[in-house]
């Protein structure tokens, strides 16, 4: 059964010309010379963003989801992205505790994306969590190299240097997921360097706290070719952690450093943080409208924010529902800062060109 799957996996990637070094055994072919797996990928990736446009709808990259690797419903995914005309996933793996325990450090649920579905996903490394970058960060990190060099990889997953406990986890008591790792500290020097040594942007979650904000540029002073994409813009889960924040705050960190983006997933209007009883989306105004003054620094700014939904492993079959509320901010802004927004900078970010 095992040697049924792995060959249907090699026979989908000779198919549409994957061909990586994880394979490098396989005869090669006439057909998996031809073009480069980048290559390849990219063609596939341009076409479908170029059919979903063609009929009249608004592709985006979902740049910043994960999941359980041994849970996810793969087709249920991809069928959903067609449904809602979703154009690209960077759908990262968070690996298990379980995972962890048996010593695994890297899952290869990009592999077996691009094997099902290559014109859909983009290949990520694993997200960055408790146990892996605390208890084997440097066997952590030494697996994502790796699997840059034997396959595909585009960013790197998600790291978790500040995390509180999700609106979710809080409801269902769960409060063990309160991360606080030093971003200048030891694990925070071997993510920035290793983005700067693969030229790979990583995702970074880190809470807006007042003193957490020197760190951090101070780490991107050290790193300036270190990609970051500081995940959730304008999410505050308590304002009085962090009076500095703010739209002219973000503007002086993007006039400042050029190797910093930010993802646009963050809750609705509504969406309030349980443990602070705070709305915790703050580029929300009055009545349910993009606040004037984050609507200004986006619309000046269109090229270093990416669209996100930040589906995980407990809400990825809502994935219509964060559609939806995705789609709902993006309509509020100019329709060229739609698309700038949704694929543009993405695509420039993840390929050093402009989308045409």
């Amino acid at each position: 059964m095992v040697e049924n799957m792995e060959t249907n996996t090699r026979r989908r990637l000779l198919k549409f010309g994957l061909v990586c070094p994880f394979v490098a055994w396989l005869a090669p072919t006439a057909d998996a010379q031809s073009a480069s797996p980048t290559t390849a990928l990219k063609s596939g990736y341009a076409t479908r963003l170029k059919r979903i446009l063609g009929d009249g709808k608004l592709p985006y990259i979902d740049i910043e989801s994960s999941c359980n690797p041994t849970k996810v419903d793969i087709a249920f995914v991809a069928r959903s992205m067609d449904e809602l005309n979703i154009g690209l996933m960077a759908l990262s793996a968070d690996p298990t505790k379980g995972q962890f325990a048996k010593g695994i450090r890297f899952d290869n649920l990009s592999e077996r994306l691009l094997a099902a579905f290559p014109d859909r996903f983009i290949p990520v490394g694993n997200g960055g969590q408790p146990p892996f970058i605390t208890e084997a960060p440097g066997e952590f990190f030494a697996a994502q190299e790796a699997a840059a060099a034997r396959s595909p990889m585009f960013l790197l997953g998600e790291f978790e240097m500040r995390h509180y406990p999700s609106p979710r986890q809080v409801k269902r008591g769960e409060l063990d997921r309160d991360v606080d790792v030093a971003i200048d500290g030891p694990v925070g020097h071997q993510l920035f360097a290793l983005s700067e040594k693969l030229g790979l942007p990583f995702q970074l979650h880190y809470e807006v706290e007042d003193r957490l904000l020197p760190p951090l540029e101070r780490m991107l002073d050290q790193y300036p070719k270190a990609k970051v994409i500081w995940c959730h813009v304008g999410q505050v889960r308590y304002i009085e952690r962090a009076s500095s924040y703010s739209p002219a705050y973000v503007e002086g960190l993007i006039k400042r450093f050029p190797n910093l983006w930010f993802d646009t997933a963050f809750g609705d209007a509504m969406s309030v943080y349980p443990l602070s009883d705070q709305r915790q989306a703050r580029v929300w105004g009055t009545f349910g409208a993009l606040g004037d003054d984050w609507k200004d620094l986006l619309v000046a700014y269109p090229e270093r924010f990416l669209s996100a939904l930040d589906l995980g492993g407990d809400r990825i079959e809502q994935i219509a529902d964060y559609d939806r509320k995705h789609r709902d901010f993006l309509r509020r802004l100019p329709q060229e800062t739609q698309h700038q927004i949704a694929y543009r900078t993405a695509w420039s970010l993840l390929f050093g060109e402009a989308f045409v």
